[in-house]
């Protein structure tokens, strides 16, 4: 299972000379799953549909009521966004890419990846991103429930879901893991 370590007091690991960092060690199976996932969701981004299937929760409508305000404001705020998201992804697809044993004795984690404050957006927005397209695909409501649908849904894709869902629960765990390693690395703030 892969694991995420606040990387402050190990120097001796980080590329960047000491930077505050958090190093993200994952075994070769999730290294690849990883990397897929990103190019995926890259593909998927890179889709010109704007209602296209995944993009729904992705680039949510603004004014549900007003297409006309709602088909204005895509269209100033959809390109820029866009571009951020499949900025993300190809971030962390490569980052997997080039991950590397770091100099880790541990043979279960060969895929290790500092990520540094400049790219930390970059995983947490492409961690939600996954989660919003994997929501979409198997069904969770806005509340973390499965739809009625998905609930009927044949045996076939029942395991699918099951799959997706497990995927889901596994770039929450990266994401919050992500998140605690940061909170842990930053100084209490003075009470007045």
């Amino acid at each position: 299972m892969s694991r995420i370590v606040a990387a402050a007091s190990r120097t001796d690991l980080l590329a960047s000379g000491g930077t505050r960092a958090v190093l993200l060690q994952l075994d070769g199976d999730e290294a690849d799953a990883l990397a897929s996932l990103a190019g995926q969701v890259e593909t998927l981004l890179g889709e010109s549909d704007p209602a296209s299937p995944g993009l729904t929760r992705l680039f949510p409508v603004a004014y549900n009521d007003d297409a006309s305000a709602a088909a204005e404001f895509a269209r100033y705020t959809r390109p820029e966004l866009q571009k951020r998201k499949i900025d993300a992804a190809t971030t962390v697809r490569e980052a997997v890419e080039a991950a590397s044993a770091l100099g880790i004795d541990d043979e279960r984690y060969g895929h290790n990846i500092e990520i540094d404050p400049e790219t930390l957006l970059a995983w947490l927005t492409f961690l939600t991103d996954l989660r919003l397209v994997l929501a979409d695909s198997i069904g969770v409501a806005d509340d973390g429930s499965l739809s009625d649908a998905a609930a009927a849904a044949s045996e076939e894709l029942a395991q699918l879901r099951e799959l997706q869902r497990g995927v889901y629960d596994w770039a929450a765990f990266l994401q919050d893991s992500l998140i605690g390693a940061v909170e842990m690395d930053l100084p209490e703030p003075e009470l007045p």
